[in-house]
């Protein structure tokens, strides 16, 4: 048994070292590089669990300034890496079951986070709304986003946004930060991490940077995994 385990790592170890990748990965490779700079490994391999196949690609990133910044949104991030990987596959999609991602900081710590190919999906899927919400705010159109909202479920702690609240208080809240750091130039979503909790039940927090004329902010949308619908921002 111990002789047939060590033939089945060396086969695996064999199959990620021979793999070519195709031009289409190298490309999708490339645009994690444009966004986040630093340098980017990349091999391929599979694993066997319950008789059953999965075959993986895995992007270890290190010398990235974004992802050494970062390190309080680390898990967000790395969902953004695996997500800008994923989406432009294009049609080789299909070619995996898991995205894997592994982080190396300045620091000598090493992070690693695996994603199944389900769950980018999904955020894929999510995109629409995350993009609608972004435009609300762009926008100033607060009462679209409010009504666009579950605004029934929306938290009530930590100063997000709680319910009852009017598109005035709303239009407060961005009024306030554009009168010191100026217009909305952009917004960039930089990842999601997924979540469970008995007030919320299963939802999903998207990290996304505000980019203002003079400063640049954090928000988190928190999005309702069954609905879609936006449940909070903070």
């Amino acid at each position: 048994m111990k002789q047939i385990l060590q033939i089945l790592i060396l086969l695996i170890i064999f199959s990620c070292s021979k793999v070519e990748v195709s031009k289409t990965e190298v490309e999708a490779v490339d645009k994690v590089l444009q966004f986040y700079g630093g340098q980017v490994n990349r091999s391929i391999g599979f694993k066997i669990a319950n008789g059953k196949k999965a075959n993986y690609f895995e992007l270890q990133v290190s010398k990235s300034d974004l992802l050494n910044n970062e390190q309080r949104y680390l898990t967000e991030q790395a969902g953004n890496v695996a997500y800008i990987f994923y989406t432009n596959l294009k049609d080789e999609k299909s070619n995996y079951n898991e995205i894997r991602v592994k982080i190396d900081l300045d620091n000598g710590t090493s992070h690693e986070y695996n994603f199944s190919t389900t769950e980018l999906k999904e955020i894929e899927e999510l995109y629409s709304e995350i993009e609608k919400t972004n435009n609300f705010i762009r926008d100033a159109d607060y009462k679209s986003l409010i009504r666009d909202s579950d605004y029934k479920s929306l938290a009530t702690q930590n100063g997000e946004i709680s319910v009852g609240i009017t598109e005035n208080k709303l239009k407060d809240i961005f009024d306030q930060r554009k009168s010191k750091f100026g217009n909305i130039k952009e917004i960039q979503n930089q990842g999601f991490s997924f979540h469970k909790s008995v007030y919320r039940g299963n939802f999903i927090n998207v990290k996304e940077v505000i980019l203002f004329d003079k400063n640049a902010e954090d928000m988190i949308l928190s999005y309702d995994r069954k609905t879609k619908k936006l449940i909070a921002i903070h």
